[in-house]
């Protein structure tokens, strides 16, 4: 698996931005339609980081999240599942065939969106599987095809490099977008790219106008909750401006943080588990988000990532009697990964242990053979992933289901 190409572009907002204090917060935003539509939509100015700091919301955000209908974010995050690895420092894979215990390195592992230390998945992946969790509809206003061209037009990156030596630290661009200052974002981003103005008009101008053309007529038909880098919001070629020329009302939403949870908040905060639940192949299967599905005659392939943390999580289901039987020789087998069998209460076999791939590394399995079905689950991260026992929590939430629901 390689990097995303596009993904890099996700980063541009990230390290090119200064600080400038006691602006008022500008990051959360009211939009109605003057004529027509009653529906009250909201706008999010985002950061595509992990960075824990970025996930502590004013109260006003859970309020606007709960009582949307859909969920919009630039691109459909989940279409980059098991297509790229966003594990940037892979942990040290000898680690395993040394005898010291798992616990002994306490590195994280850095990803695209951050690292091992930060949520698990990054501020916009993180509104998307919210909003699945709570069973709300989801629209992307560019495709990620729309952002691989982009990103792979060398007169773009060339730019890139040659401002490359003018970004702010990472640091800085952090407090600011916390200060919800999106002037100083755009100004410092226009500053950036003030000898190419054409690579500016690319990767913002044009972008900004097919994001408000997309929400133009989507929140003319349903109340939407939209998360978009807070560089395409400001300035009269922003978003915001955009969806005024269209006749939308827009108005700042006021901070405010309560030391009490309020009900918007835990509401949202528990739309945290996405079950599958299928009868056909009897099991019930719970994932952190809504995972993608692939299939073809033989199998059934489900798969879900944290992309902040660099994550995956899989289950396939194996029409095969043999399946358990013909992977159980493909184990490591060390002091630190002794491979476990045992006999499940629906009368299943069941063996689990860590198995080395070539192309993704280390990974924890469990084969579950249940008559003529096999279920293969598949966990596998950074190095403090791979030292923890989260395989086991994982692997504990699949359920055969012995009668039919």
């Amino acid at each position: 698996m390689n990097r995303p190409v596009f993904l890099i572009l996700f980063l541009i907002c990230f390290q090119s931005f200064g600080q400038e204090s006691g602006k008022e917060y500008q990051l959360l935003w009211e939009v109605k339609a003057t004529k027509g539509s009653k529906k009250t939509s909201y706008i999010f100015g985002s950061m595509h980081s992990n960075d824990p700091r970025l996930f502590h919301f004013p109260d006003s955000l859970y309020t606007a999240f709960t009582k949307v209908e859909a969920v919009v974010l630039e691109t459909d995050v989940t279409q980059i599942y098991d297509e790229y690895d966003v594990r940037l420092n892979l942990f040290n894979f000898d680690l395993f065939d040394k005898k010291r215990s798992f616990a002994s390195s306490k590195k994280a592992t850095q990803t695209v969106y951050g690292s091992e230390d930060g949520r698990p998945q990054f501020l916009d992946a993180y509104f998307q599987q919210t909003g699945y969790c709570g069973g709300k509809l989801f629209y992307q206003l560019e495709t990620v095809q729309d952002q691989l061209k982009l990103a792979e037009n060398p007169e773009l990156f060339n730019t890139r490099t040659a401002i490359n030596g003018l970004f702010f630290t990472k640091e800085a661009f952090i407090q600011t977008y916390l200060n919800g200052d999106i002037a100083s974002l755009t100004n410092m981003l226009k500053a950036q790219f003030k000898s190419s103005p054409e690579a500016y008009d690319e990767l913002i101008t044009k972008r900004n106008q097919t994001m408000a053309k997309g929400l133009d007529t989507l929140m003319r038909k349903k109340s939407v909750f939209c998360a978009i880098g807070s560089g395409h919001l400001y300035g009269s070629d922003g978003v915001l401006q955009l969806l005024r020329q269209k006749g939308f009302q827009v108005r700042a939403v006021k901070a405010s943080y309560d030391n009490t949870t309020t009900a918007e908040k835990k509401l949202m905060l528990s739309w945290r588990n996405y079950s599958i639940t299928d009868e056909e192949n009897s099991f019930r299967m719970t994932f952190g988000g809504k995972p993608i599905q692939l299939e073809d005659a033989n199998k059934k392939h489900y798969i879900y990532q944290e992309l902040g943390q660099g994550n995956t999580f899989e289950l396939i289901i194996h029409e095969s009697a043999d399946y358990l039987d013909d992977n159980r020789y493909h184990f490591v087998e060390n002091e630190l990964a002794k491979t476990k069998e045992s006999t499940l209460d629906a009368g299943a076999q069941m063996i689990e242990g860590l198995v080395f791939d070539p192309i993704k590394g280390y990974q924890w399995k469990r084969f579950i053979q249940f008559g003529e079905v096999c279920y293969e689950l598949i966990c596998y991260g950074g190095n403090k992933f791979m030292h923890s026992d989260r395989s086991g929590k994982f692997f504990q939430k699949f359920e055969i289901l012995t009668e039919k629901e």
